[in-house]
C-alpha cells in the first residue's frame, strides 16, 4: 500500500490530534493546520494527495478551502473529504458542489474513514506505478529509435 501525505485541517485541537494519530498508525503522513487559511498556506507550498478538512473552521472554512482546492491547478487531483455535523441533505449537496470527494458526518467513522484512505493510498500507488511504466517506456522508444538509425 503505497503511503498517503494527508492534510488535516481542523480548528478542534482533540479532534485533530485523534486523527493525526490515527493516520500515522495507518501507515500515512501527515501535516496539520488549526484553520482553513493556515491549510491554504500549507498547500501553496506541500503536496498532499489527501486533504480531511471540518466544514466550519475560523478564517476560512473547509468549504471555502475545498473551493480554492479546486480552482488551483497543482491541487485539482487532491481528494478532498469533509468532516461536519452538519447532515442535511442540503448540506450534504453543497459539501459536493464545493468539490468534496467524501462527506461525513461527525462523529466520523473512523473505520469507513480508513477504508476510503486504504482505497485511495492503492490508487495513487497504481497511477505511480503506471507513470513510472509511462517513463520507462519513452526512454525504451527514444534509445531504440536510435539503434534502429544507427543501423541503417
Amino acid at each position: 500500500m503505497q503511503k498517503l501525505n494527508i492534510l488535516i485541517a481542523d480548528d478542534d485541537l482533540l479532534a485533530r490530534m485523534v486523527l493525526e494519530r490515527l493516520v500515522v498508525t495507518w501507515g500515512h503522513a501527515f501535516i496539520s493546520a488549526a484553520d482553513g487559511e493556515a491549510a491554504r498556506e500549507l498547500l501553496k507550498t506541500q503536496r498532499v494527495d489527501v486533504c480531511i478538512v471540518d466544514w466550519e473552521m475560523p478564517r476560512l472554512s473547509g468549504l471555502a478551502l475545498c473551493k480554492w482546492i479546486r480552482s488551483t491547478g497543482g491541487h485539482r487531483a487532491t481528494h478532498v473529504i469533509i468532516t461536519t455535523s452538519k447532515g442535511r441533505p442540503e448540506d450534504i449537496q453543497e459539501g459536493y458542489e464545493a468539490g468534496a470527494n467524501n462527506y461525513l458526518t461527525k462523529p466520523t467513522d473512523l473505520k469507513y474513514l480508513r477504508r476510503q484512505l486504504t482505497r485511495l493510498a492503492e490508487n495513487v500507488g497504481m497511477v505511480e506505478a503506471t507513470e513510472r511504466s509511462e517513463e520507462k517506456l519513452g526512454t525504451m522508444e527514444y534509445f531504440g529509435r536510435d539503434l534502429l538509425f544507427s543501423q541503417t
